[in-house]
């Protein structure tokens, strides 16, 4: 039971103060869980730390590798409708 910061990180360094566990940690080419660390804030908060400040949507991930924060969670756009505009954006 851990999650994990994928790719898509940009080092805001949001989440690293947040952690109550101190299990997230600076590393190449962007921040890291440890899992031996990490226990999803079960019993200190309701919901992970890390993802409820993470501004970057689907950057952490759940063990089965879904999102905490998926499409369109933050901005409130609709995956499809975000496509659907950018794809007109690219046309002009």
């Amino acid at each position: 039971m851990a999650l994990q910061i994928n790719d898509l990180c940009v080092n805001c360094w949001a989440c690293k103060p947040l952690c109550p566990n101190r299990a997230i940690y600076e590393a190449l080419p962007h921040f890291l869980i440890d899992p031996a660390k990490c226990t999803e804030c079960l019993g200190e908060f309701d919901e992970p730390q890390c993802a409820a400040i993470c501004p970057i949507e689907c950057c952490i991930v759940d063990e089965l590798g879904e999102p905490l924060n998926p499409p369109g969670s933050l901005t409130g756009i609709a995956p499809e409708k975000m496509a659907e505009t950018m794809s007109l954006l690219r046309a002009h």
